[in-house]
C-alpha cells in the first residue's frame, strides 16, 4: 500500500476561492493562466458547463518569488 505524502493533508482551512464565467471571451484564458501561475498548488473544479472555480490551497504565498 502506498500512503500519501504529507502535502495532501494541509491543517490550514483557508482557501482562495476564484469564480469563472466561461461565457466572457476572455474568461478560459484567465483561469487557465492563473492555474498554470499556482499549479503546483491548485486545482480547477466544474459548477456547470459555464462555471468552473480556480481553487488555491495554503502555502502559494509562502512560497518566494522568482
Amino acid at each position: 500500500m502506498t500512503l500519501a505524502t504529507d502535502a495532501l493533508y494541509l491543517n490550514d482551512p483557508e482557501y482562495l476561492l476564484s469564480v469563472f464565467d466561461l461565457r466572457y471571451p476572455e474568461g478560459l484564458a484567465t483561469l487557465h493562466r492563473l492555474r498554470d501561475v499556482h499549479a503546483e498548488y491548485s486545482e480547477i473544479e466544474a459548477l456547470d458547463e459555464d462555471h468552473f472555480v480556480l481553487i488555491v490551497r495554503p502555502g502559494w504565498a509562502s512560497e518566494p518569488a522568482a
